[in-house]
C-alpha cells in the first residue's frame, strides 16, 4: 500500500507540474506602430498617426513614436518581434550615406534597435522583422507602452523617414500558471483514476 500511494503521489505531483508547464507561456499582437499612435519630430511638430497614414518626416536625435497602455495577462514580457514599415528618403548629400538608429523600448526599458539605411532619396517602403529577447519586463501602471526613438541626428540635406498605420508588433511574456480547463480534465480524470486503483487494492486485500 505504501508503495502504491507514492506512485500515486508522485503521478500526481508530475502532471501538476505539466498543467503548469503548458500554461506558462504566451505571447499577444498588438498594433504598433498605427494610428492613434502620438507620435513628435522635432523640426515638424507632433500629433497622432491618422488612419492610412503616416508620422511626420523625422531626422532629428530625440524624435519619437508611442503607443497606447496594453494590459497583458502577465507581469513579465521577454520577448518581441516586430512588423513594422518605414518609408525611407534618407540619401546622400554629398558628405557620405545617411542611416537612421532607432532604439525599442518597453516601458523605458531599451530591448532593441533598428537601422534604417540610405535609400538614395527613393521613398522605398521597408518591413522590419526581427526579433528580441531580454530580461522580464514588469508592467508600469497596470500595463505596457512601446515606443521609438531615433538616437542620431541626420545631416541637413540627409534626408528623413516616416512610420507607416498598421505596424503590428509581438510580445512574449511569462503567463499566470492558470492551467487550462482541458489540461484540469486531464488532471481530475488522473486522480480519479489513482484513488480508483488505490480503493481496488484496498478491497481486494480486505477480500482475501
Amino acid at each position: 500500500m505504501t508503495k502504491l500511494s507514492l506512485r500515486s503521489v508522485s503521478l500526481v505531483v508530475a502532471l501538476c507540474f505539466l498543467a503548469v508547464g503548458m500554461a506558462s507561456a504566451g505571447s499577444t499582437t498588438v498594433p504598433f506602430p498605427t494610428a492613434g499612435n502620438a507620435y513628435c519630430s522635432a523640426s515638424n511638430g507632433c500629433g497622432t498617426i491618422a488612419s492610412g497614414g503616416t508620422t511626420a518626416p523625422q531626422w532629428t536625435a530625440g524624435d519619437y513614436v508611442l503607443s497606447s497602455v496594453f494590459v497583458l495577462p502577465t507581469t513579465s514580457v521577454t520577448g518581441l518581434t516586430e512588423n513594422w514599415q518605414v518609408q525611407d528618403y534618407l540619401g546622400d548629400p554629398g558628405t557620405g550615406p545617411n542611416t537612421e538608429t532607432w532604439s525599442i523600448f518597453i516601458n523605458g526599458t531599451q530591448v532593441g534597435s533598428v537601422l534604417v539605411p540610405d535609400d538614395s532619396y527613393n521613398g522605398d517602403t521597408l518591413t522590419f522583422t526581427d526579433s528580441f529577447t531580454f530580461a522580464g519586463i514588469a508592467p508600469v501602471g497596470g500595463g505596457y507602452q512601446l515606443e521609438l526613438m531615433l538616437q542620431n541626428t541626420v545631416p541637413f540635406g540627409g534626408g528623413s523617414v516616416v512610420w507607416l498605420d498598421g505596424g503590428t508588433t509581438q510580445l512574449t511574456y511569462a503567463a499566470a500558471a492558470v492551467p487550462e480547463p482541458g489540461i484540469m480534465m486531464l488532471l481530475g480524470t488522473s486522480v480519479l483514476g489513482v484513488a480508483g486503483v488505490a480503493g481496488m487494492k484496498i478491497r481486494r486485500k480486505i477480500v482475501l
